[in-house]
């Protein structure tokens, strides 16, 4: 008997717990397995479609629809306006401050190199006044070189070329200076040699420096210009969604009145209100944007760049006479030159006296006109007394800002001339900083407006199908 119990105690039990079975694994195919994975999701998909047949569900489906396409109508226009006006800003306070400083860089040395040729028709010293602009000019020429540099915005390959030309400049203004101070020198010292060194520094700013600085110039103005028309064009896809979610509206407010026979669902209204404003209001910002911005702006820009261009051919028409003068040479160059330059000031000062420059002064354009015909005369009686070998009285008439009664003054006469022409620059530039402000204003506010219009609609919607909703519990 007790082998027997062994005998049963030691033989494999078939017994095992159910846990222990669900881990052993089945050879089950390849079809149940699927059909075992996607049974509970097509279970809850047949469940939805069947929902969405019901009138509940085609409610639930049409708020969803409605109200993602009015968040996504209303954030892609609050966000597009809100990085117009952040480009906007930096249009105003960095792009446009950097070419205004070009054009100073360019004036600046032009000026400079007009009145340090200058002081070399008369044998002596300079006079302290003329030492004083020589330095006020290069001193501002360093300046706006500086604010160029600093004004520079990552807004492409063009910024590398504005930093490589102002460095170029940069590096060139002490080789200048330091050949015109050598020049000085020897004009104190009264070597003839001085004459050769004030051409070579001469030289030195013309050929290079002022080249650089008009590729400079061109390259800024270029850059407000661009950045002024892309920024003008009309939003037309934002514009277009919101549009699109109105036309939303409409419809579902037709469907809610075909499926119940009721009238109209006062919160859809106040939804259709409420976005039927922001577009309203987008639209008018983009046409201000595009008025004040494209076209006003290319307006007022003509006249800025025509009187810009204009002056710097009156600095190096009057350097021309100076050198004429030094050389002895022939003024049939630069009675061309200065033929040249008279059309270019008369055709700015006409544009600058065309509409819509109504903030020109007109006394301005009169002294300039003036100015210029004196400056014609002047220039003609010059190169009259300098082809008639009468030197005393060719410098007389290039230098003396009161000749004696009979003679013309070309120094008096391009003085008053070029201030005329700096103070009328400084008004077109202001015209064309006050149609950027009005597009910067005309973006304000806009992009707030069109999102807090969008969440109102939103709301309003939800709470107009409430009732219809509580239908249904």
């Amino acid at each position: 008997m007790v082998q027997q119990a062994s005998v049963i105690d030691d033989a494999p039990l078939d017994d095992a717990f159910v846990d222990e079975l669900e881990a052993l694994p089945e050879n089950r195919s390849a079809r149940v397995k699927m059909a075992e994975t996607f049974t509970g999701p097509l279970r809850w998909v047949r469940r939805v479609i069947d929902f969405i047949t019901t009138t509940p569900g085609q409610l639930l489906s049409m708020m969803l629809v409605l109200t993602l396409a009015l968040i996504a109508a209303g954030v892609s226009m609050s966000q597009t306006m809100a990085a117009r006006q952040e480009a906007m800003d930096v249009l105003v306070n960095s792009t446009e401050p950097m070419s205004n400083s070009a054009h100073t860089l360019i004036t600046s040395l032009s000026q400079a190199d007009t009145i340090a040729t200058s002081t070399f028709v008369q044998p002596g010293i300079s006079s302290e006044y003329d030492m004083n602009r020589f330095m006020e000019s290069v001193d501002m020429a360093v300046i706006a070189a500086n604010e160029v540099l600093e004004g520079t915005v990552d807004s492409g390959a063009r910024d590398d070329e504005i930093r490589r030309l102002v460095l170029q400049i940069q590096r060139d203004i002490p080789v200048y200076a330091g050949l015109m101070e050598r020049a000085k020198t020897n004009q104190r010292m009264g070597n003839p040699v001085s004459v050769a060194y004030m051409s070579s520094s001469s030289n030195v700013m013309r050929e290079r420096m002022l080249g650089n600085a008009t590729e400079l110039f061109n390259l800024t103005r270029e850059q407000v210009a661009d950045e002024m028309e892309r920024l003008a064009r009309p939003q037309w896809v934002p514009l277009s969604g919101l549009v699109a979610a109105l036309i939303f509206l409409l419809l579902a407010q037709v469907w809610l009145w075909k499926v119940f026979r009721r009238r109209l669902n006062r919160g859809f209204i106040a939804a259709t209100v409420m976005m039927l404003i922001a577009i309203i209001w987008a639209s008018v910002a983009n046409y201000s944007v595009w008025q004040s911005g494209q076209r006003d702006f290319e307006r007022a820009s003509t006249p800025w760049e025509e009187l810009t261009s204009a002056r710097i051919d009156a600095q190096e028409t009057r350097t021309d006479e100076i050198f004429a003068l030094l050389r002895r040479q022939s003024v049939s160059d630069t009675d061309l030159t200065f033929s040249e330059t008279y059309d270019s000031v008369s055709r700015a000062l006409d544009s600058a006296s065309a509409p819509p420059s109504g903030s020109t002064d007109p006394d301005l354009i009169a002294s300039a006109r003036e100015a210029l015909d004196q400056w014609d005369e002047a220039h003609t009686q010059f190169a009259q007394t300098l082809g008639g070998g009468e030197f005393d009285t060719a410098v007389q008439v290039l230098t003396d800002p009161n000749p004696d009664e009979g003679l013309a003054s070309s120094s008096r006469a391009y003085t008053r001339l070029d201030n005329a022409l700096s103070g009328l620059i400084g008004q077109s530039r202001q015209d064309m900083r006050e149609f950027i402000v009005a597009s910067l204003d005309a973006t304000s506010a806009v992009a707030g407006a069109v999102l807090a219009f969008t969440a109102l609609s939103v709301l309003s919607i939800w709470l107009g199908i409430r009732r219809r909703l509580r239908e249904y519990l």
